[in-house]
Parts: structure tokens; sequence; C-alpha cells
């Protein structure tokens, strides 16, 4: 149980991390096609719209709500797998996105390394690779989101969802007090709403 429970606790990390990527990899620099193949150019391309979105929201010449793009499941795949390898405590070997009509789930392969943790006893509990996949409900308008987890499985294990509330209470409050899954929060840069369906995801901002 504690294996799970550790590789789950890594698992949100993983979800929080695509979690701000939908919110905050938009941009204000609209791309005429959407990249479908997962490479260093896709990452690159996201990049280049956080940029962008980051000049737009404080843009004196932009309205809010005037604006949309476009990011495809591949984008997000790449910007795990290439860009933010370094800010994350594992290595992800393999990174599936699945953008369904308001959900988002993570397909992925991660290998600990054997000092992931600092502690031997859990070291040896979850060194090695493992499968973990995670699925939720993803639903933002009017300048509010609402996500709600909704499926966790590691190795093909289901964990329940009031081990993930415990395990949030214990690791992630203490440093992060006002997280919460339950509740609304507020979109940030100006985003208005985020429309996902499957293969991509529409944000107005």
């Amino acid at each position: 149980m504690k294996k799970i429970a550790f590789i789950a606790v890594t698992g949100l990390a993983v979800m929080a991390i695509a979690g701000v990527i939908v919110f905050r990899t938009i941009a204000g620099m609209e791309a005429p096609k959407l990249i479908r193949e997962v490479s260093q150019k896709a990452a690159q391309s996201l990049q280049e719209k956080i940029d962008a979105i980051k000049k737009a929201e404080d843009a004196p010449d932009h309205k809010r709500g005037s604006s949309r793009v476009e990011i495809s499941d591949a984008e997000l795949e790449s910007y795990l797998l290439f860009s933010l390898k370094d800010d994350i405590p594992a290595q992800i070997d393999s990174a599936d996105v699945q953008l369904g009509t308001d959900t988002v789930g993570l397909d992925t392969q991660i290998t600990f390394s054997s000092n992931a943790t600092g502690n031997q006893v859990v070291d040896a509990l979850v060194g090695g690779t493992h499968n973990l996949f995670l699925k939720g409900r993803l639903v933002a308008q009017e300048g509010r989101g609402k996500f709600e987890l909704q499926e966790i499985r590691v190795d093909s294990i289901p964990v329940p969802n009031i081990l993930i509330q415990a395990l949030i209470k214990k690791y992630v409050k203490p440093k992060y007090p006002d997280t919460d899954l339950n509740e609304p929060f507020d979109l940030p840069w100006g985003i208005v709403g985020l429309k996902l369906e499957p293969g991509k995801a529409t944000v107005v901002y």
C-alpha cells in the first residue's frame, strides 16, 4: 500500500503539471495547424504559446474573451517529455495525453531512481519503472474552472479517491494549503473559458 500511495502522490504531481500546462500554456498567437506528432518542435511550439500569452495578458489593446487558440494532445505530450523533464522528480519514459469531451487523461510510464526520495525504505519500495494512469473532468467558463479527479491506476491497480484525498491532506496541503480538488478556481492570465474535446483543447482569452 505504501508503494501505491507514494506513486499516487507523484502521479498527482504529474497531473497537476498537466493541468497547469492546459491553463497556462495557451497563448495569443494562433497556429494555423495543430501539431499532431510528438517532437522537440511540438514542445517548442507550446513554449512559444506560453511566451505569447504572457504578453497578451498585459497588452492594453487585447480585449478579454476576444481571442481563442487551440493546442493538441501531442503538444502537451511533447512538453512533458522534452521541456519539463528536469522539473519532474522521476523519468517519464512515455506519455500519452488523452483529451476528450470535458476530460483530460494521462497514461504514462515513469521510472524512479534508486534514491528518488532520499529515504532508503521508500526508495526500495518505489524504485524502478511503473505504469500510471490518471483521468479527470475539467470544465472552465466565465473565468472559473472545476477539476474532478475520476480515476488513478498504478500498475493497473485502482487507487481509491478516498486514499487520494488523504494523501493530498498529508503531503500536499502542508506546502500548498489552498489546494482543494473539490473547489472551483480562478482561471489564470485572463483566460475566460476552456473547451476540451478529442485531440485538442480550445481556450478563449
